[in-house]
């Protein structure tokens, strides 16, 4: 039994500990570039950037990895691959440019940073429409959306500006807690929601959803971390590209940093492939060892019908 839990925190934590907080609704994914780029969205072509949008908008994308591409005669393709969670805005940028010459440094730097351990949350700020410019404890950020992060626990004053109208909240925020503040100026009211995490043991379940349309794995995260260390399986990436062994405080990146398209090894370039060599590789090991171990031949092991959810 100790073997099982310790080889499934493995799939667990390598897929993604540090997903975010699900704090709201259908996502957007807004394509900014001049007009006449063609956009593929996983292989399909969804349509041309027009001056109209400012590019091209995508809304109630549902959570995933996805694959992008865009194209225009004259210049080199582009691709990126983003990963989706719930009620998130995401802007992909493209640049019209021409070649310029390149000085790339050549020498190999690891570079880590200590910060120093207060009482911290997160705060999510969102507007409709997006072009708000948002004030935080009297200092502006930028235009919407932001995720603040290591926001000291304290009381905060968000305001955010749309052309003379102004929407403001007050904020005491806790310890590990997450807020989630919306200023809607169709409605003229600011959406408050908060969740309060742990963010030594992070989530008790995690739902590792791809942007096919199959049926998501659902892993009970909390009980196998409370059991090992974040060593056990954690990995991180140096600055050519390479694996590296985790140390206590590293930050972790998402498992489609690498596994994605780009990979040079085709048989992880994707969540379902790196999911499934972790998970049933394994538990394969396990009960060569012990003779028991998690689902490895069912999908219905750790695939759910949400249906039933």
């Amino acid at each position: 039994m100790e073997k099982f839990c310790k080889v499934t925190l493995c799939l667990v934590i390598v897929m993604g500990i540090f997903l975010p907080q699900k704090l709201f609704a259908e996502s957007v994914l807004q394509i900014s570039s001049g007009p006449g780029v063609s956009i593929w969205l996983n292989k399909n072509f969804i349509g041309k950037t027009t001056s109209a949008q400012n590019g091209l908008l995508i809304t109630d994308l549902d959570p995933g990895e996805y694959a992008l591409r865009a194209s225009m005669p004259g210049y080199d393709d582009v691709e990126t691959v983003i990963t989706v969670s719930n009620y998130q805005t995401i802007e992909w940028r493209i640049t019209l440019a021409e070649p310029v010459l390149r000085v790339e440094d050549s020498v190999r730097r690891i570079e880590s940073a200590m910060i120093r351990s207060k009482p911290t949350g997160t705060i999510v700020l969102q507007s409709l429409p997006l072009s708000t410019q948002i004030f935080f404890d009297g200092k502006a950020i930028g235009p919407g959306d932001k995720k603040l992060t290591h926001v000291p626990a304290a009381e905060h004053t968000v305001t955010f500006v749309l052309q003379k109208q102004e929407l403001a909240d007050k904020i005491l925020l806790k310890e590990d807690e997450a807020v989630l503040l919306k200023a809607d100026f169709t409605s003229g009211k600011v959406v408050r929601e908060t969740a309060q995490t742990d963010a030594k043991l992070g989530p008790v379940d995690i739902k590792m959803q791809t942007s096919r349309k199959k049926k998501p794995a659902l892993f009970p995260h909390r009980k196998h971390q409370q059991m090992y260390g974040c060593e056990e399986c954690h990995h991180g990436m140096d600055s050519e590209g390479n694996q590296v062994p985790y140390i206590e405080g590293m930050a972790i990146q998402h498992c489609v940093t690498c596994h994605n398209p780009t990979m040079k090894n085709k048989k992880l370039s994707s969540l379902t492939q790196a999911a499934h060599a972790r998970c049933k590789g394994c538990h394969k090991k396990v009960v060569a060892e012990s003779g028991k171990a998690g689902p490895i031949g069912k999908c219905s092991g750790c695939h759910i019908d949400e249906k039933d959810n």
